[in-house]
């Protein structure tokens, strides 16, 4: 049977629907949330895999098939600091409190530092000018439920915000259960537009089973995960501070191998950034980082790690404004890796109806603790891993002929030398390792039509090429296309329909290319009728009940398989 799960929702404010178009200028996108709000999204993985080039999961996000992308909420990151790979809290932000988000696609790393190979998330929550609020729940199949709730309010000069949340499952086969438990506070004092403070804390705790793949079941296999967030954002222009403290707790175990592992992980950081005005021409941005990292563990001594930074661009703006030119540099001194130098550059040319735009990026990803530390049963940990560097080049070109009409097209060759790979020896324990030279080669194509005031499609294809140049073969998990295509129905006012579908190519299980997971296609339906203050709403996921093995990342329910 599909997946399927009815939803009921009450707000205190209630905004008309908006017929999504998100800002794509090419190596940027921008969603609003009147955009969020007509896709009719529950989850922040639901409304980025409207993207082209991003592949979210519910605990992960990639571009262009990199997977070490940053993730920012007002300022402060959101990645899990314990994962191995740069996982993100997605539950420590809901869709509905989403104001903006920014899609920097193969680029960012010079603002906001190391770990940004396949680019940069940003997202801005809304500021309340009045009471607002929301509640959402819903059940499904599986045992599922879902809630969650959030009210803000301001006061004059002061704000402030609470939300909190649960979701458990019995999941859809052995040892795929889950429950999971969020809150979170923010205040805030705005002195004028320009200047402001805003403090918030974000608490998770996390509980499920581990069911293996579908070849090597794991049926005892359990994993808890406790993260707190912190943050204090400052805005006096043009100045700009974030402080803020993330920690993580895992804990792994396995009663029939014997598995009891613990991994905690703390960072605490300062970035600060100040924009100056260069005359008519265009604006200056320096700034500075630092970061004091922390681990402890079952198996290894505790470590602790400094990296600073800092970093300048200018910005030009040439013949009335059509042509801007942006480059700059970012230096970075680490205390357990090499100091590098990363630069950027950026020329974009704009003439109605177009924008065109190049981009170069060098950005460096550091070996998580994890990576390097942690051991298991079945993984031995490699202390002397590098980091891995990356160079990006873009091009890409936006086209709005007409008011309902736009489209862009990019091309984009991602260049990652001393890629971390998990490596299997011979005795079938594994171990990360620097491994050769990575290449990912493709281009995005996007379309939104707005064929009638109630009816809008969207569509992208997304082409890559993902190769281990030193053996000259496929990566797995990497499809060579993508498809998406998406419905928006409005009939009457009270009536919202979307339809999603997903194309994935088939793609290879292995190093050695010699074993293949077929390609498959996915539709979701999402229908909501809204009265006054209040909605119903339902969503049938995997409408025609796929079974599948996804590539990438698990963005639905019904997957049955993973490949590092």
């Amino acid at each position: 049977m599909p997946s399927m799960a009815g939803f009921a929702h009450a707000q205190t404010v209630s905004d008309d629907q908006a017929q999504p178009s998100a800002t794509d200028n090419g190596d940027t996108i921008v969603i609003t949330a009147e955009e969020i709000r007509a896709m009719q999204a529950h989850k922040m993985a639901d409304v980025l895999n409207h993207v082209p080039g991003v592949t979210a999961g519910d605990s992960s996000v990639g571009i262009h098939g990199v997977y070490k992308v940053k993730v920012f909420v007002d300022g402060r990151p959101i990645n899990d600091p314990t994962s191995s790979h740069g996982a993100v809290n997605w539950e420590l932000v809901s869709p509905a409190e989403v104001e903006r988000i920014e899609v920097l696609r193969g680029k960012g790393g010079l603002r906001y530092g190391q770990d940004a190979s396949g680019g940069v998330i940003l997202i801005t929550t809304q500021r309340a000018t009045r009471l607002t609020g929301n509640v959402k729940v819903y059940g499904g199949n599986y045992g599922t439920g879902y809630g969650y709730a959030n009210l803000q309010m301001s006061a004059g000069r002061w704000s402030a915000g609470v939300s909190g949340g649960f979701e458990t499952t019995d999941g859809y086969k052995t040892n795929n259960d889950k429950e999971r438990w969020q809150s979170g506070a923010k205040v805030g004092y705005a002195i004028d537009p320009g200047r402001h403070l805003s403090l918030s804390v974000d608490h998770l705790e996390d509980e499920r089973g581990s069911s293996g793949l579908p070849d090597y079941p794991t049926p005892h296999a359990r994993k808890s995960s406790d993260n707190t967030n912190l943050s204090l954002r400052a805005s006096w222009d043009p100045v700009t501070s974030t402080t803020f403290f993330n920690e993580g707790q895992n804990h792994n175990t396995d009663r029939s191998r014997g598995i009891d592992q613990r991994l905690r992980v703390s960072e605490w950081g300062e970035d600060l950034s100040v924009t100056k005005a260069t005359g008519k021409w265009g604006e200056l941005n320096t700034g500075a980082a630092f970061r004091l990292s922390r681990a402890s563990g079952t198996n290894f001594d505790d470590q602790q790690e400094q990296t600073g930074s800092l970093f300048a661009a200018q910005t030009l703006h040439l013949f009335d404004r059509r042509l801007t030119l942006t480059a700059g540099l970012r230096g970075n001194v680490n205390s357990a890796f090499d100091d590098a130098v990363n630069p950027e550059v950026k020329l974009t040319y704009k003439k109605t109806p177009w924008r065109l735009s190049a981009v170069y990026s060098r950005t460096d990803n550091t070996p998580s603790f994890y990576q390097r530390y942690n051991q298991t049963s079945s993984t031995r940990p490699n202390p002397d891993l590098n980091m891995e560097t990356a160079d990006n080049y873009s091009l890409s070109l936006f086209v709005e002929p007409h008011a309902r009409l736009s489209g862009s097209i990019s091309l984009f060759y991602n260049r990652l030398a001393d890629r971390i790979t998990y490596v299997t020896g011979e005795d079938g324990i594994g171990q990360y390792r620097n491994f050769g030279l990575v290449t990912y080669t493709g281009g995005d194509l996007a379309v939104a039509w707005k064929a009638h005031d109630t009816l809008k499609i969207k569509g992208s294809y997304t082409y890559m090429e993902a190769v281990n140049e030193e053996v000259d073969r496929w990566l797995p998990a990497k499809a060579r296309h993508t498809i998406h295509l998406d419905v928006y129905w409005k009939p009457t006012r009270p009536v919202s329909i979307v339809l999603t579908n997903k194309y994935v190519s088939k793609v290879y299980r292995n190093t050695a290319n010699t074993k293949t997971v077929p390609e498959y296609m996915l539709t979701d339906l999402r229908a909501e009728y809204a009265f006054g203050r209040f909605s119903l709403f339902t969503e049938i996921e995997n409408l025609f009940d796929k079974t599948y093995y996804y590539a990438d990342a698990c963005w639905r329910r019904r997957c049955v398989g993973w490949w590092g």
